[in-house]
């Protein structure tokens, strides 16, 4: 089993608590959710249910919500807290070195992932 790439996405001051922040990490769209208490998540940026940019949404403390039609998940596992979605989004790890936020892909089709 390898260790995953983490990339450099943001650096911690550049993304307020209470926020989020969309990028690309290996070709892949990723939203990175600043909780208040200043734990961070990274999960796919597209709506399982409508296919649509979560970071178009908004961020009510754990609760990502979509913006077309109003699907809940939680930031910290992906799961789906309502519909009309029924799939998890895909969440991704995170780690914050020396001042910036890296991420790495999950990828539950890599070998060795």
């Amino acid at each position: 089993m390898s260790e995953a790439e983490f990339v450099r996405v943001i650096s911690v001051a550049e993304l307020p608590e209470g926020r989020m922040h969309a990028c690309q990490v290996a070709g892949r769209d990723i939203v990175i959710c600043h909780l208040k208490g200043g734990e961070m998540y990274a999960l796919d940026d597209v709506c399982t249910h409508a296919f649509t940019r979560m970071s178009e949404g908004r961020l009510r403390g754990t609760r990502l919500i979509c913006p077309m039609h109003g699907a809940a998940f939680d930031v910290r596992n992906g799961g789906v807290l309502s519909g009309p979605a029924t799939q998890p989004l895909t969440t991704h790890a995170v780690r914050i070195v020396s001042g910036s936020v890296e991420v790495a892909i999950n990828d539950p089709n890599r070998a060795g992932g």
